[in-house]
């Protein structure tokens, strides 16, 4: 017995040891090294906001949507439009390769925070993804400091006695009522709800552990499937088969279809739980091999379109779809995160903060990539 668990543990860590769930596992540690200095910057967004100031987004769009509309997001901030942001407002901005700074961000007033790559005006405070440092893809990488910074800006937000409406997840029962009672955000501060003062640091070191919690559960849980789907994805190219990448979700589907996955997996939106959605009308055959990279809801309409053509389905969702249990040619991959997607509660407050999906999704995706191109 001893002898079997021993080439276990061997054959995992032949597996894993390049694992991009822990590669941004190390990225999420060294972003958690910038939250001290997030506090200031906080301070001072926080003050704007709670004196009337807006805030707004703007840079990589699959970041901007991220961050937007978002679990556990604040409801007021929006995307930058051709309005050009006053002196007491708030941009939070994800600078793109190639592509020149906004033309509203020039010669701007309002405070902007960026995210990721440094832009051209030094007088911005810049927080690093850190994404060189474990070679992850830097448009997954920005979600991380940019969730971190959201939470500092809550948690110096209490300290004002402000407390700002956080979207809930539309999957659970007051999501959307919920956006209707705060008017999607025009009603940007509670008056009803009262919440203690949250220390600097709290509310984004716990989103870290959170996360890192998350990664590494899927890592120990779901290693088999994984290694399974990126064989299975090996057999595909090997036959010459068609090999589809559909995902869901505000990172997705720019993390798949423009990035190097896309040169891959033939990308596309499949949005699963969503019956009135469009879904991509693509046909299948035996030995093409399809991933979905979900959200809360299984994909039995994929399921049941692809497995009667003898292709095969690997899918991210919260939970199983009952017909296909026992079926040998789907895979379920548990991403481990809560049905609210949010995962840092907040004392006194009745959703919690912050979105896991898009990180522990995306890093997902990523290792799927991984053992999809391994030699």
């Amino acid at each position: 017995m001893t002898l079997l668990i021993g080439v276990i543990g061997a054959t995992m860590a032949a597996s894993n040891g390049d694992s991009y769930l822990a590669r941004v596992e190390q990225t999420l540690e060294c972003a958690r090294g910038d939250i001290v200095a997030m506090r200031p910057v906080a301070e001072k967004a926080a003050n704007a906001l709670a004196n009337g100031g807006k805030l707004l987004a703007a840079g990589q769009s699959s970041l901007v949507s991220e961050i937007c509309g978002r679990a556990g997001g604040l409801m007021m901030i929006r995307p930058l439009k051709e309005e050009r942001p006053a002196s007491g407002d708030v941009v939070l901005f994800t600078p793109e390769a190639g592509v020149a700074v906004p033309e509203p961000l020039r010669d701007t007033e309002a405070l902007v925070v960026v995210f990721g790559a440094k832009s051209a005006r030094p007088e911005w405070p810049f927080f690093s993804n850190h994404a060189a440092k474990a070679n992850i893809s830097p448009t997954l990488a920005n979600a991380i400091p940019a969730w971190l910074f959201t939470g500092e800006l809550i948690a110096a937000l209490t300290r004002l006695g402000k407390m700002p409406v956080i979207y809930e997840s539309i999957g659970t029962y007051g999501g959307i009522s919920r956006m209707t009672q705060y008017k999607n955000g025009e009603i940007a501060f509670h008056d009803d709800r009262p919440v203690p003062l949250t220390a600097a640091g709290v509310v984004a070191n716990r989103f870290v552990d959170a996360v890192k919690a998350m990664l590494e559960r899927v890592e120990r849980e779901e290693r088999v499937q994984l290694d399974t789907t990126g064989a299975w994805c090996r057999e595909a190219k090997a036959g010459n088969a068609q090999l589809f990448m559909y995902s869901m979700g505000h990172l997705f589907p720019d993390e798949v279809g423009k990035t190097e996955i896309g040169k891959v997996f033939r990308s596309s939106v499949w949005n699963a739980g969503f019956r009135a959605s469009p879904k991509p009308d693509d046909t299948y055959h035996s030995g093409d091999m399809i991933v979905l990279i979900g959200y809360q809801q299984p994909p039995d309409d994929l399921l049941r379109k692809a497995r009667p053509a003898d292709a095969r389905v690997a899918f991210l969702a919260l939970r199983h779809e009952r017909d296909f249990v026992h079926d040998h040619g789907a895979i379920w991959i548990d991403p481990m995160w809560d049905w609210p997607d949010a995962c840092v509660p907040l004392e006194g407050y009745d959703v919690p903060l912050l979105a896991a999906s898009g990180i522990v999704n995306g890093a997902i995706a990523w290792e799927i990539h991984r053992l999809a191109v391994k030699e």
